[in-house]
């Protein structure tokens, strides 16, 4: 196994944290975030008819909220969520190997107790849940854990290079292209009514939704799982100087290629022009070269002297990112579903991405006094001590809390 995971780290031989890691998957939940708060009240407040829906919010700002999200965080965050679960994986593998226990038990226990968070998260909160999907195609990961990175870098590409064929053909690429197959007035009515309502509606499309997610996005999931693995086994974000030039080809080849086309997408959201087939297409087969730019500028970033410490902010919400992950599942249908506030069709989309800035500042607030008092973050202690098959420590001991606070 040693040999298939190549040269091991520094971080993974003592299982200590890598720093840019935490704070990419911080990052990450940023991104997706605010793609999800956008894609879910755009479905919430669909109003018209059902064979033509049409969004609530139809004015210039609404239409340049949604064209910047589109064109800058649709479709990149969820691969780079995927990309940091393929690296975490192999960190996953050198644990089990550290103790002496077989890695491939551990985590299929892992996946079983992902599945079952995945399933409850999918029925009661948020109809666009990955867990379930990531829980699914790590059983895949599992039996490709000895590609050597070179052959999981070209299955990758392959991979997701031919599933973009499809983003190619002509039709609806807005989330209210939905109302082919969903009367979106009427869902939004469901969804903005009584607690109820709510809850009907959210049972009853779980499953039409999990099987949507785990087609639109397991094949580019796997293959970002796939170049996460790949990068863990070749230790991306241990050295400094392999960081320096990884990042900067990232970041020219990712900005170069990808803003372009996103311009052009943006362009079209805005109604400036009616993008062809092509476009749409490009910015979907470009969105991996625009999630590694972005990946490069947040190491940049961490590894600066005068911006590290404030990137270094996003560490606590990404060492408990499936926690805070549920945790905008929570806000977002209380504040806009008849959970409890029933907001869909009242807050305009810079509202609604105002209200997301301020919720992801607390959750960074909330995670670093979180971790102050506890190793874990509560989806997190799950999800170790069914890994484990014992009881983690809930509470740091006293000691240890109290140089957390210095």
């Amino acid at each position: 196994m040693a040999e298939a995971l190549g040269t091991r780290s520094p971080a993974a031989a003592s299982g200590r944290r890598i720093a840019e890691v935490d704070i990419l998957r911080g990052f990450a939940l940023f991104g997706i975030l605010i793609t999800n708060v956008i894609v879910a009240t755009t479905l919430w407040s669909a109003v018209g008819t059902e064979e033509k829906p049409v969004s609530l919010f139809d004015g210039t700002v609404d239409h340049l909220v949604r064209a910047t999200v589109d064109a800058l965080f649709t479709g990149r965050f969820y691969l780079l969520f995927a990309f940091l679960f393929g690296y975490s994986f192999t960190l996953q593998i050198a644990a089990a190997e550290r103790a002496g226990a077989a890695p491939a038990r551990r985590l299929l226990r892992r996946c079983a107790a992902l599945m079952a968070i995945g399933l409850v998260h999918v029925c009661l909160l948020w109809i666009g849940d990955i867990l379930t999907l990531y829980a699914f195609l790590c059983l895949h990961l599992i039996l490709l854990r000895k590609l050597r990175p070179r052959t999981a870098v070209i299955t990758a590409v392959v991979l997701y290079t031919v599933w973009s064929v499809w983003s190619f053909a002509p039709g609806e690429t807005s989330i209210l292209g939905l109302g082919q197959f969903l009367d979106l007035p009427k869902l939004s009515a469901e969804y903005t009514g009584s607690f109820a309502s709510t809850f009907a509606a959210q049972t009853a499309l779980a499953p039409l939704f999990l099987l949507l997610i785990w087609f639109a996005q397991g094949i580019p999931s796997l293959a970002m799982f796939l170049l996460g693995m790949a990068a863990g086994k070749r230790n991306l974000f241990e050295d400094p100087e392999t960081q320096r030039r990884w990042s900067t080809r990232a970041m020219v080849l990712g900005f170069g290629v990808g803003l372009p086309i996103s311009a052009l997408t943006f362009a079209d959201i805005m109604n400036w022009w009616n993008a062809p087939a092509l476009i749409h297409g490009l910015q979907y087969l470009v969105g991996p070269a625009m999630t590694f730019a972005y990946v490069a500028v947040v190491v940049r970033l961490a590894q600066s002297a005068r911006t590290g410490r404030f990137a270094a902010l996003l560490a606590p919400a990404g060492r408990m990112a499936a926690s805070n992950y549920i945790g905008q599942s929570i806000v977002l249908m209380v504040v806009y579903t008849g959970y409890g506030f029933a907001l869909a069709d009242k807050v305009p989309p810079l509202g609604v991405v105002a209200i997301a800035l301020v919720t992801f500042a607390a959750q960074l607030a909330i995670s670093a006094w979180w971790l102050r008092g506890h190793p874990y973050g509560p989806v997190e202690w799950v999800l170790r001590a069914a890994t484990y098959l014992q009881v983690p420590a809930w509470r740091r001991p006293a000691e240890m809390a109290a140089a957390q606070t210095k």
